[in-house]
């Protein structure tokens, strides 16, 4: 039984860290806010975590290995590449709906720190070398997508798949007062089938 109450409570403190540090990042957060958040005392939390840093580098390394393995369906060579874009839509909204800040903060930590984070992202990333624009230039090349400028795709590309979760309260303010519902109207199946058919009128 000791040993389900330890994981529970871990977890829940994963769970309260991950919040607190997407909304905060890693110097704006505090001990006392992840254990409020986790509705336990700051002396448990320090018993299974010594240090704000040691519980930022558990949360945050979590979130780039998943991230990063969202990225690995580019390097699939037997996929078309549509379907291989098709998937990532489908794998990085899930990955947004899990972290929906993860966006704002990277952007957040690369401007206090940016060395560490270069250090954890290359951590992260291991022996993953492939690339969007290099995979899109290849398919451009070879004729299986009409030619388009990789970059500026690469750049709207991910932009609708991010901003939504980014700019979530500000649409849902805005919504409410037309008399729409952010989580009804905007579910994350709408919001897949959108991208996908800005990638069928961009790429052909």
């Amino acid at each position: 039984m000791k040993q389900l109450k330890d994981i529970s409570t871990e977890e829940k403190i994963m769970e309260a860290a991950k919040e607190v540090f997407m909304k905060y990042g890693l110097y704006g957060a505090r001990m006392q806010d992840i254990a409020d958040t986790a509705k336990i005392n700051k002396a448990l939390l320090h018993y299974y975590f010594r240090s704000k840093e040691k519980l930022f580098d558990k949360v945050f390394e979590g979130a780039l290995s998943k991230y990063f393995e969202v990225m690995d369906v580019f390097a699939n060579s037997e996929l078309p590449l549509k379907k291989r874009l098709f998937q990532y839509i489908d794998n990085i909204i899930d990955f947004y709906s899990e972290y929906p800040q993860m966006s704002m903060f990277i952007i957040k930590e690369i401007g206090n720190n940016p060395e560490l984070l270069k250090e954890k992202i290359q951590a992260a990333k291991k022996n993953k070398t492939h690339r969007l624009i290099q995979v899109l230039e290849e398919g451009m090349k070879n004729g299986e997508i009409k030619k388009t400028d990789a970059t500026l795709f690469l750049i709207n590309f991910q932009s609708l798949c991010s901003f939504p979760f980014l700019a979530a309260p500000m649409f849902k303010h805005s919504l409410n007062a037309h008399g729409k519902d952010w989580e009804k109207d905007f579910s994350n199946d709408k919001l897949k089938k959108s991208i996908k058919t800005f990638i069928e009128n961009t790429l052909g």
